[in-house]
């Protein structure tokens, strides 16, 4: 029995696509803190990030930072923390110093990066990460270093600080940490902490970092969107983080209720074909909504899509709305009652700017 959850955050509980949770994901995470089963961060991130994105709107149960090196309780109190070594530190101030390569220090209160370049600029842009002030060192505890480096340069300093272990967030983003830590030590310190057995916990993810801890949960779930690397070695594969993919796959292991159909009413009147759409609107839906929108004829009539009961539309129903719309006539296209979720998709993919789309 499933008593835990732990949840990477970029890619997983964040999507990099709104810069925001899904509505779905928010959902799930209420449902299981009802069911009384603990939720808790596993992330790369430290808390001064944390509370700077839209993650803490549902609380957690602790927040495990620094892929484990710097663990707190659901009040932000550390109950575990993982420092670098001083003789591994000694290198990374050298290169800190050096100002060769973009290195942020990562100490329990704060960052301080040593200078700023394009790399590390597109970098947070691209994982909605903030940049530090630039700062010197000043003989802090250094928890986590993050170093922004081409794909093809990550192997040298693999090589060059074999006493740390190095995992890849982004294609130009790297975290070191101390030899011997990552997100499976963090979990198992939280384990220890509250009394739980491996075989009661689950742990989503989908960046390389994530790999020690989905293969040390009871379950490891890889996202939809994550890298093939981390897909094999996971125990399950659920879909995209846009496509529900914790809802759905909480839903597959038994652990949250819902209804996963999509409703369609039709009514007619006049010159305007109406649907009334109630339930999400994805890949597991895909075939209802395609078979009711196959019988749409293109005779001049008006369409209306009632979004009101829908809280999300991935890239396969977005596709088959555009098959509509070109279909009968963008201009005979209407849809109304979105949420706000849903309208930031319909934004980001321009179908506002071709179709008649209205919130609620």
């Amino acid at each position: 029995m499933i008593k835990v959850c732990f949840f990477d955050i970029d890619g997983t509980l964040l999507s990099h696509k709104t810069g925001q949770v899904p509505a779905s994901t928010t959902r799930a995470l209420r449902q299981l803190r009802e069911k009384g089963i603990k939720t808790v961060i596993s992330t790369g991130r430290s808390l001064e990030e944390l509370r700077k994105l839209p993650i803490l709107e549902v609380p957690f149960d602790a927040y495990l930072t620094l892929n484990g090196q710097l663990c707190l309780d659901e009040n932000f109190q550390m109950f575990a923390g993982t420092p670098i070594e001083e003789g591994d530190m000694e290198i990374l101030i050298s290169m800190f110093q050096a100002n060769r390569i973009p290195l942020v220090l990562i100490r329990e209160d704060g960052r301080a990066i040593n200078f700023v370049n394009e790399t590390v600029i597109h970098t947070q842009s691209t994982t909605h990460g903030t940049i530090p002030e630039v700062d010197s060192y000043n003989g802090e505890k250094i928890y986590q270093v993050l170093g922004f480096i081409p794909e093809k340069e990550k192997n040298l300093l693999r090589k060059t600080l074999d006493e740390c272990d190095i995992t890849s967030w982004n294609d130009t983003g790297i975290d070191i940490i101390a030899k011997g830590g990552g997100k499976d030590v963090g979990m198992q310190r939280y384990m220890d902490k509250e009394g739980f057995r491996k075989a009661e916990t689950m742990a989503f993810g989908e960046g390389e970092n994530d790999i020690p801890m989905l293969q040390y949960a009871g379950i490891g779930v890889a996202m939809g969107n994550a890298k093939d690397i981390v897909k094999e070695k996971a125990d399950y594969i659920t879909t995209d983080i846009d496509d529900n993919g914790i809802e759905n796959a909480l839903r597959h292991f038994g652990l949250i209720e819902g209804n996963t159909d999509l409703q369609i009413e039709r009514s007619e009147e006049d010159s305007t074909l109406t649907f009334r759409l109630s339930g999400p609107v994805n890949t597991a839906t895909a075939d209802i909504l395609r078979s009711v929108f196959d019988e749409v004829e293109a005779d001049g009539r008006d369409v209306n899509l009632d979004c009101d009961g829908v809280h999300y539309i991935s890239s396969t129903g977005l596709r088959i709305i555009l098959s509509l719309s070109k279909k009968i006539g963008n201009d005979k296209l209407h849809i109304f009652n979105v949420n706000d979720e849903v309208e930031q998709i319909f934004e980001m993919t321009g179908f506002v700017d071709i179709m008649d789309i209205k919130r609620k």
